[in-house]
């Protein structure tokens, strides 16, 4: 009993982290590497992305890793930029869980990104990838 209990707080401690409301920005800009891709990685932290506004280059394939540094919070990454070719629904899952996304920008803009999982982007889960010329 003792060790349920103990494995409860811990779940709670972890899960309960900072939440991304009011977090400040913290930006990245892909850069293009000799394979011709744009190589860019994303930690989810309890409740935020860190970084929380990526800036892409239009027309380069870009290669997103989603990587959750959260123990037993599962996370995705989700854009809902299609119509810009960003097709983006990564699963991070739990555990120190990644996942490798592509996708090649088609139109200058800025696309909000999200996590989906358990209403996290109502706490504060969220960012922006800028596609620029």
């Amino acid at each position: 009993m003792k060790t349920i209990a103990v494995l409860v707080v811990c779940v709670c401690v972890v899960g309960c982290g900072s939440s991304g409301l009011n977090r400040p920005v913290s930006e990245v800009t892909a850069q293009i590497a000799a394979d011709s891709v744009q190589h860019v990685t994303v930690t989810t932290h309890s409740y935020y992305f860190e970084p929380n506004r990526v800036v892409v280059k239009r027309g380069v394939p870009v290669e997103l890793t989603v990587k959750n540094a959260a123990t037993f919070v599962p996370h995705n990454m989700s854009c809902a930029g299609g119509e810009a070719g960003i097709v983006l629904d990564a699963k991070a899952g739990m555990f120190h869980g990644k996942k490798n996304v592509r996708f090649t920008p088609t139109q200058v803009g800025e696309y909000p990104f999200f996590c989906k999982v358990d209403g996290h982007s109502k706490k504060g889960m969220t960012g922006t990838i800028v596609v620029v010329d």
